[in-house]
């Protein structure tokens, strides 16, 4: 069974999940929400734990911030890559415990995400 995702949301909200962002990222989500790079930034990102670039906030409850109350992407059409290549180019050790597709399918130890199936 290949992955099929339910958008229901739960690898949006991984706690402490870390979400790095490129310059190009940063550039096309400040566009999309209309505003400056420099206000993007300010208001939505903060150092990595590594300090080696920018990450998206999280907010209160480790949800992510673009994240709405209908778990739908508010940036959709302009998600940093890290955010659609899950689970075909990264998982955690934990992404089983968070995702139900992975858990009900075992999808991860089977080969079918990863591109090793």
């Amino acid at each position: 069974m290949a992955f099929k995702c339910r958008q229901c949301g739960a690898c949006c909200r991984i706690k402490d999940g870390i979400v790095r962002l490129s310059d190009l990222e940063i550039l096309s989500l400040s566009r999309y929400l209309q505003m400056s790079e420099s206000e993007f930034i300010d208001r939505f990102t903060d150092v990595s734990p590594d300090r080696k670039c920018l990450v998206l906030k999280s907010a209160p409850d480790g949800a992510c911030v673009f994240l709405d109350e209908n778990n739908k992407c508010v940036v959709h059409s302009v998600k940093p890559a890290k955010c659609g290549s899950f689970p075909y180019e990264w998982t955690n050790k934990d992404s089983c415990l968070v995702c139900p597709v992975l858990m009900e399918n075992d999808l991860i130890s089977s080969g079918e995400v990863l591109g090793n199936g």
